[in-house]
């Protein structure tokens, strides 16, 4: 959409909902300049905010030493990002997201220094885990709650450490995301909708890099490392049977309105899928996730989430827990599967002109 048409609709939006001149410039701020620009004045934000902050943390560290002076630099300099995302244009946003980014990092080094703990990285995630779920509900851009988002996941991950648990950890996000996106039309509308679509955002992003730890290959090494650890079946049996029931409770909920023989032929034919790629869990979530950002109409996840679909089916392919042979036959079976889907769903639902 260019300028002009936005500003068209902006009037439409203006007159019917009471959109003040602040929220129109504000809006009107994205399409003002072109993506080469835009790009250039974040790169000299980032520039200016690096020498900036340079020049802030080496006074504070001499004239306070330790950990306080540092700790205070990084306070000034998360107060000025939060202030800096008040302005409006791309320079101002960027060096905004630098300075909090920067702020947020010296205080999660001080406070995890200050717990004297031997596990550096844990210490880390048990700081940033509240910081940055406070600080996603403050003010900011939508990348840096979406970077917030991402660092409140990951701490969460971080803490579970490696084990079935962060598989089933990972299966959970991707079933949040999943109901999420589902639901968009009911939350679009909330006070709180630019948080949720960023802790949407970081979920889909988390669940799709943790499904890796579903695939057997990388089960075998955790089980490998778990020798006084006793996991119980029920938990083994989620991990692998969660992301194709997943993908079977989506394609329900998308056909809950078609008629009885169209639902039943679609649960069918992703029944048949599932048996057949059931030991290549990431792919399926990918699958069920595609589903979902492809109902939502979100055009940057319908590139993303195709991506991560091939690489788990590259994954699939090149392990070593199954033939070549054996593969190989599952993958042609599939292929040949949603073949027949693509020729069903073009009988049932596109009328012939």
């Amino acid at each position: 959409m260019d300028k002009a048409d936005l500003q068209y609709l902006l009037a439409h939006i203006q007159q019917r909902t009471g959109l003040s001149e602040e929220q129109r410039t504000r809006l009107l701020a994205g399409v003002d300049s072109p993506w080469w620009l835009s790009v250039l004045l974040g790169l000299a934000a980032w520039v200016s905010s690096l020498f900036l902050m340079g020049s802030l943390l080496g006074p504070s560290a001499l004239l306070l030493d330790g950990p306080v002076g540092i700790g205070l630099a990084g306070l000034l300099m998360l107060c000025a990002g939060l202030w800096l995302f008040g302005r409006m244009g791309v320079f101002f946003e960027q060096m905004g997201l630098a300075f909090a980014l920067g702020g947020q990092g010296l205080l999660v080094y001080v406070l995890a220094d200050a717990m004297g703990s031997s596990e550096a990285l844990r210490s880390a995630a048990i700081v940033c885990l509240p910081l940055s779920a406070i600080l996603l509900l403050g003010p900011g851009s939508m990348l840096y709650r979406r970077i917030c988002g991402l660092l409140v996941l990951g701490s969460i991950a971080v803490l579970l450490e490696s084990g079935p648990g962060l598989a089933l950890y990972g299966l959970l996000l991707a079933c949040v995301a999943t109901v999420s996106w589902l639901r968009r039309l009911h939350w679009a509308g909330d006070g709180l909708a630019l948080h949720l679509r960023a802790l949407s955002d970081a979920a889909t992003l988390m669940a799709l890099l943790l499904a890796m730890y579903g695939h057997q290959g990388v089960l075998d090494a955790m089980t490998g490392h778990m020798s006084v650890l006793t996991v119980s079946p029920g938990v083994w049996l989620l991990i692998h049977a969660g992301p194709g029931l997943l993908l079977l409770l989506t394609l329900a909920w998308l056909l809950r309105g078609q008629p009885v023989k169209a639902r039943s032929a679609g649960l069918l034919a992703a029944g048949l899928l599932i048996l057949l790629t059931y030991q290549a869990p990431g792919l399926l979530i990918s699958l069920a996730l595609g589903l979902c950002v492809y109902h939502a109409g979100s055009r940057s996840w319908c590139m993303v989430v195709p991506a991560f679909a091939l690489f788990y089916l590259g994954e699939f392919y090149y392990s070593l827990h199954l033939s070549l042979l054996h593969k190989s036959l599952l993958l042609c079976a599939s292929g040949f599967l949603l073949l027949v889907i693509r020729l069903g769903m073009r009988r049932l639902f596109w009328s012939p002109l």
